[in-house]
């Protein structure tokens, strides 16, 4: 058998890019998100004295109040999925915004 009957082996094709931010990227969108979700918790406690405030007057909690709270807690819960790298989804304003 000579060198030239060997079985030749398929070309090994390059590594298919990935979506993923580079770690730096990441580094700077958590840093953006942290203080999004700083300010966000400041929002949820405005909306929750809102809500409290309106109940008291109306005797039940305004549902347009409550739907914006639902968004709230939506958009948190993906900002927080993406701080702790339980997701590579980049949060609103990068995509879309969360339904509640």
């Amino acid at each position: 058998m000579t060198p030239d009957d060997r079985p030749t082996e398929p070309p090994i094709s390059p590594p298919v890019p990935t979506l993923r931010p580079s770690l730096g990227a990441r580094a700077l969108y958590m840093l953006l998100f942290a203080l999004v979700f700083w300010l966000l918790c400041w929002t949820l406690a405005i909306t929750a004295i809102a809500q409290l405030g309106l109940t008291v007057l109306a005797a039940r909690p305004n549902s347009d109040v409550a739907r914006f709270g639902a968004g709230l807690a939506a958009y948190s819960r993906q900002i927080i999925e993406f701080l702790t790298f339980a997701t590579d989804h980049v949060p609103y304003p990068f995509s879309e915004w969360p339904a509640p």
